[in-house]
């Protein structure tokens, strides 16, 4: 399934016995394209009102009518799971306890977006945290694990051909794998009547974290002929064929 990460903001975290909190960010990683946790806001639930993180790998079932994510966790998993600073980055340290707190193979630990898997859950069983565990040698522990906020992105400027062009909206989520396979691009202080075009991943050359700019390969006149976003047909399969074909046809795809 196809949806806009701003529509999953204001869904729901549920454990196995009762729901925890709402969402109130993602963090993802900018070079894999990948949404790699939930940040989940627990103060009606929590006494102390901590933000947690929960990882796509519990993820059990998304169910939008009732805006809300099930997850394999119980509350005193998540409860006890192990405390972040909000004010600093999340460090692959940091993820390293809470794998291993949570019996998770690595997703960093092999070729894909998710280790040697094409889906976040598969990570939750044994084989494969001990195959992360045997493969942890070969990587650099050092490695900067990427990891940005979604509300952050939101908002920057979007550079084509050195033109800003509009700012990023929103990304569009894959939630078989979690990845993104698009954003959309708010135009309306650039083109007439305010269109929100899609554009792939493969078309951002580079993110300045600095500056709050999204610099792409498109020129601004390649940018005019992206598909516009209509986030009620994500998952209408003419819709999507539409899209594909229109993001192909654009230079460097």
């Amino acid at each position: 399934m196809l949806a806009g990460l701003r529509d999953i903001q204001r869904f729901t975290i549920a454990a196995t016995d009762g729901d925890i909190g709402i969402i109130k960010d993602f963090l993802f990683d900018d070079r894999a394209w990948t949404i790699r946790y939930m940040y989940v806001d627990t103060h009606k639930w929590l006494p102390l009102g901590e933000k947690v993180l929960i990882s796509p790998i519990s993820l059990r079932e998304i169910d939008t009518d009732d805006e809300k994510i099930h997850v394999a966790l119980s509350k005193q998993q998540v409860k006890e799971s192990p405390s972040i600073d909000e004010e600093k980055t999340v460090s692959r340290e940091y993820e390293e306890i809470l794998f291993s707190y949570l019996g998770y193979g690595y997703y960093w630990t092999g070729p894909g977006a998710w280790g040697e898997y094409a889906h976040p859950t598969a990570l939750v069983n044994q084989q494969a945290l001990e195959q992360a565990n045997s493969n942890l040698e070969e990587h650099d522990k050092s490695k900067a694990n990427h990891l940005r906020s979604i509300d952050e992105l939101q908002g920057y400027d979007v550079i084509a051909g050195g033109e800003t062009v509009g700012h990023i909206h929103d990304l569009i989520l894959d939630t078989d794998n979690w990845e993104v396979p698009m954003l959309t691009i708010d135009t309306h202080n650039w083109l007439p009547g305010g269109k929100k075009l899609l554009l792939a991943p493969k078309h951002i050359d580079d993110i300045n974290w600095l500056e709050q700019r999204v610099h792409c390969t498109l020129s601004a006149k390649d940018v005019e002929l992206c598909p516009e976003c209509d986030h009620d047909l994500l998952n209408d399969a003419d819709y999507k064929l539409k899209v594909k074909s229109a993001l192909q046809s654009l230079p460097g795809a």
